[in-house]
């Protein structure tokens, strides 16, 4: 059951950030979101106003890159009690070319009275970076990811 939830939650999301629906993409998260990556680097979402602001910066740089789809292709997904935790292989598209190289993306589900929502996800520091519309699709090497694409470290 939590695995049909997570993708479903994977595909709104994927129509959210392409499609600048900041009220769908609010639907899916359970405040505070925290965002981190397998080196150490992370954030917190705390409110809406931040979430709202990272959403914004987010699909500034999709739309910029000509983003067309994101495909997160699901390798496992774990309940614990209340929570989850989805391990997906992540494909950035654009007409069907892949941006860069596929990554591993955990997400922690939080179950809530509105259904499975997103509490954290932990994304390698060069996606995180490119999200932030700090580095550009060129310098995304994703090479730690390659190495061990099922086990975030």
């Amino acid at each position: 059951m939590v695995d049909r939830a997570f993708q479903t939650l994977a595909d709104n999301l994927t129509t959210a950030l392409i499609g600048g629906d900041f009220a769908l993409y609010a639907s899916l998260m359970a405040l505070p979101v925290w965002i981190s990556t397998r080196d150490g680097l992370s954030y917190v979402l705390a409110d809406e106003a931040a979430l709202r602001a990272d959403f914004h910066v987010y699909h500034g740089v999709i739309a910029a890159y000509g983003v067309t789809d994101i495909y997160r292709e699901v390798r496992s997904v774990t309940r614990i009690e209340d929570s989850a935790l989805a391990v997906c292989q992540t494909h950035v598209l654009r007409r069907a070319q892949r941006l860069f190289d596929p990554f591993a993306t955990l997400f922690r589900l939080q179950l809530t009275g509105a259904g499975w929502r997103i509490s954290a996800i932990e994304s390698s520091e060069s996606h995180i970076r490119w999200t932030l519309g700090r580095s550009g699709p060129g310098t995304q090497s994703h090479a730690s990811d390659r190495n061990n694409p099922d086990a975030p470290s």
